[in-house]
């Protein structure tokens, strides 16, 4: 495997009726990009104009054929709680908001973000057609120490009580929109927004999925029970 595989269940965290599942990996402590091998665009946001808030339409997505527009959301040069490199530009979702990206063009399955100075308020979730496909929280997964304060140079160590992780979510539906949640006080800092649509998986990842899946039928089965009960 290219990169370190997070707790299944904490992937599955919230899903429709139509049960599409959204299985979540992590690289390795210290990685701010993918090592997943897809056709993928990256936003670095590092010659996006700084502000708050800032609604902008992003064109390095476009060498995939993509769209996006961000939507109500501040880019700040990089600190101790997060910028990929300790250079450039972050995005923050600060307080209680939402960092909406709407996306147009080729259908998208692979969602990859470096996400700092993690809390309980951070979560991802993906919609198709206003819909919602799942919602994860991203300190649902039990991160090893390594992962813990700013791996890059320039603020190494800094903020030694959070988390920072590059994220990797394959869903099993393509996605148009992706919603990065900050539920309380604080901010949740991205960098390296990541699109693709992935390509087939490798086989101990393809014996993840059917374990996902697996999951996904158990549950079905409970509620269905349940309501027979």
């Amino acid at each position: 495997m290219k990169f370190a595989i997070a707790t299944l269940a904490a992937s599955i965290s919230l899903a429709t009726s139509a049960q599409a599942v959204t299985t979540v990996t992590f690289e390795a402590a210290g990685a701010q990009t993918t090592s997943v091998a897809l056709t993928t665009a990256i936003e670095t946001f590092d010659t996006q104009p700084t502000g708050n808030p800032v609604t902008t339409v992003n064109t390095s997505f476009n060498a995939i054929g993509v769209s996006a527009v961000f939507s109500t959301t501040q880019i700040l040069a990089a600190d101790q709680y997060g910028g990929a490199g300790g250079t450039g530009n972050q995005v923050t979702v600060r307080d209680t908001g939402d960092l909406v990206i709407d996306f147009t063009g080729t259908p998208l399955t692979y969602f990859g973000v470096w996400a700092s100075a993690l809390d309980a308020a951070n979560t991802v979730s993906f919609y198709k057609g206003g819909n919602l496909l799942s919602s994860t929280n991203l300190t649902a997964f039990a991160l090893p120490g390594g992962y813990n304060g700013n791996p890059t140079t320039l603020f190494f160590g800094q903020n030694g009580g959070e988390n920072y992780a590059f994220f990797n979510f394959l869903v099993s539906e393509t996605y148009d929109r992706v919603v990065l949640s900050q539920n309380g006080g604080g901010g949740f800092e991205l960098d390296n927004v990541t699109i693709g649509t992935a390509a087939v998986p490798e086989p101990a990842t393809w014996a993840m999925l059917i374990a996902g899946f697996g999951l996904v039928g158990a549950v079905a089965r409970r509620r269905n029970a349940a309501v027979a009960a």
